[in-house]
């Protein structure tokens, strides 16, 4: 499990400090990757979630995209929705590269 938690860890830091390099990208909850699961919740200024969503899903990156049954949270934040990613043991750097260039694709996209 050790190496498990590890594994995650790594992928939610690799993600963080790759989403941190682009412009318009709001991460919520902490930093410190050992306060935090292998789980990103995040916002592309300009893009709605459910948009941004749908063109990761095009580029075969799958996110969820809504209030995720935490509509209290959604208005605490002062946000609609947001969008989120997950990373576990089955997933890789490769793979954290990929969301990070389907995102840039989206940024392009709708030109934000």
């Amino acid at each position: 499990m050790d190496r498990i938690h590890e594994h995650e860890q790594m992928l939610s830091r690799y993600a963080l400090e790759k989403l941190a390099q682009i412009d318009g990208i709001t991460v919520y909850g902490p930093q410190d990757v050992s306060k935090r699961t292998g789980v990103i919740t995040f916002n592309l200024e300009g893009v709605h979630p459910h948009d941004l969503a749908t063109i990761l899903d095009e580029e075969g990156i799958a996110v969820r995209a809504g209030h995720h049954c935490a509509q209290p949270l959604m208005k605490w934040l002062e946000v609609s929705s947001t969008a989120r990613a997950s990373f576990y043991i089955y997933n890789t750097k490769e793979e954290v590269d990929a969301f990070i260039k389907a995102l840039q694709l989206t940024k392009e996209y709708f030109d934000v």
